[in-house]
């Protein structure tokens, strides 16, 4: 498995920390949409090989009028049906490996977030030059 080595650079004197912090929080969101779709794809390879219950069946009794309103559920089948491009137990092998190298790269997006906040605050709490000297 080949593991790629993210390293923060120190955040210099004229690095904005909140341009920093808004760019690292634009990379978590589309990481976070990355998780999304895999997990999803994940859950459609898992449903090729057992699909879910027949929606409806175990609460007949208690909505009847309701089951009218469910789609068939061949119907359901066949709207998350994706087809078998490869070896599906390879599918979620290679799918579960890619959403573990999401996950440490969202670790490190976590603290490279964790330190601009930090450095923004730092900022904030700092005296400016020249305000010690301004009687305001």
């Amino acid at each position: 498995m080949t593991s790629t080595q993210v390293t923060e650079r120190p955040l210099g004197p004229r690095t904005d920390a909140r341009t920093v912090r808004r760019a690292l929080r634009a990379e978590k969101a589309q990481l976070l949409r990355w998780r999304r779709l895999l997990r999803a794809r994940l859950d459609l390879a898992v449903a090729g090989y057992a699909p879910p219950d027949t929606l409806g069946a175990m609460s007949w009794e208690i909505l009847p009028e309701a089951q009218m309103s469910l789609p068939r559920p061949q119907d359901l089948l066949e709207a998350v049906d994706v087809g078998v491009t490869e070896d599906e137990v390879a599918l979620m092998q290679r799918l579960r490996r890619l959403d573990r190298q999401l996950a440490a790269y969202g670790a490190r997006l976590d603290a490279a977030l964790e330190a601009s906040t930090q450095q923004i605050m730092w900022n904030l709490a700092s005296p400016r030059p020249n305000q010690q000297d301004d009687p305001r």
